[in-house]
């Protein structure tokens, strides 16, 4: 009872007090508040209440690692926020996708030049007489390129046909398959070049041991050393039909070995996938960078305009003092 009588007490005392304020005074405040309590202007006030402002610092951040996810933390109605992830899986499939064919089409092609064993046979017609050689093996064969190139290195002894002038590779490295197919000083070890250029169909022999056939010569200055080089590269065949006039055929012509030409462009298909990854990468870099830079402006943007996106006319929900008690009430506020 005592402690009934005290509560009656003090809210007496209190009413005076609650008197001199009005209904609004006692929700919102007269306004004449110390200046270290005033509340802020009416904007940011709503903007404190309602909208927690973004940090546009962070919200690139989030881009910069993970392309959409700033615009999320930005704004989640955002197209943008679904178009930087759909751009990112889309460029890691094409480095994935690119990547593996690369590598499918590198297979390919080095066991296209030594990595299976090719029966086949060459035809020749000397002096309207059929002749045809077997050969099985490789389509490169190393033997065959050292077998010629030894020959061209004891033709002439200050010529550039030096040790260090042929330096392929004894393994199968990856220099090795470049080599084979960019320079034509490796042409030798392809078995059609070696078969039409340098076996003699008769017999089957090595025709640079026959004193028939030899290199021809150019000399650039002869003045100089190391200025001559083999210029000459006939066929057996028609070598043998008509020796006076040979028909000449530069070695890197489809001509001079079909092996290679289709060697070189496997390689470059190989390679050709290896670029579209490398741009697949690069996108991928872009897209990471330039959704950065967008979460960076959506971010600053929805800052700003906040209040002026909210619909015109809203439903809201408050309380009320109404002959002195609160009371919740429901009003539609319209913004013009």
């Amino acid at each position: 009872m005592k402690k009934t009588l005290i509560i009656l007490l003090c809210l007496g005392l209190l009413c005076p007090i609650l008197a001199q304020k009005g209904d609004d005074d006692w929700l919102f405040g007269t306004g004449h508040e110390k200046k270290d309590e005033q509340q802020p202007a009416d904007e940011d006030a709503l903007i404190k209440i309602n909208f927690q402002k973004k940090d546009a610092r962070l919200a690139m951040l989030y881009s910069a690692l993970l392309p959409g996810a700033g615009q999320f933390y930005a704004k989640k109605s955002s197209l943008a926020t679904w178009v930087f992830p759909i751009i990112e899986v889309g460029l890691i499939g094409g480095i994935v996708y690119y990547n593996i064919q690369g590598d499918k089409r590198t297979d390919d092609f080095e066991k296209y030049a030594n990595g299976e064993t090719i029966n086949t046979t060459f035809n020749y017609t000397v002096n309207d007489t059929e002749y045809s050689l077997n050969y099985i093996g490789p389509r490169y064969n190393r033997n065959f390129q050292l077998q010629t190139q030894s020959v061209l290195r004891d033709f002439y002894p200050n010529d550039i046909y030096d040790d260090h002038f042929f330096r392929l590779d004894n393994a199968n490295t990856q220099h090795f398959y470049e080599d084979i197919g960019k320079y034509n000083k490796y042409i030798f070890g392809w078995a059609d070049w070696y078969y039409n250029f340098a076996v003699d169909p008769r017999d089957g022999s090595f025709a640079f041991d026959d004193d028939f056939f030899k290199p021809a010569w150019i000399w650039a200055n002869t003045q100089e050393e190391h200025s001559s080089i083999w210029t000459k590269n006939v066929r057996i065949e028609d070598f043998l039909n008509d020796p006076n006039s040979p028909q000449h055929i530069a070695p890197g012509t489809a001509l001079a070995s079909p092996m290679r030409q289709h060697y070189i462009q496997m390689r470059k298909d190989a390679n050709t996938s290896y670029k579209f990854a490398r741009i697949a990468t690069m996108g991928l870099a872009f897209n990471h960078i330039a959704s950065s830079i967008h979460a960076f402006a959506l971010t600053k943007q929805v800052n700003k305009t906040y209040l002026t996106e909210a619909p015109p006319v809203q439903l809201k929900y408050y309380t009320a003092l109404k002959d002195g008690r609160v009371q919740p009430s429901l009003g539609l506020v319209w913004t013009f």
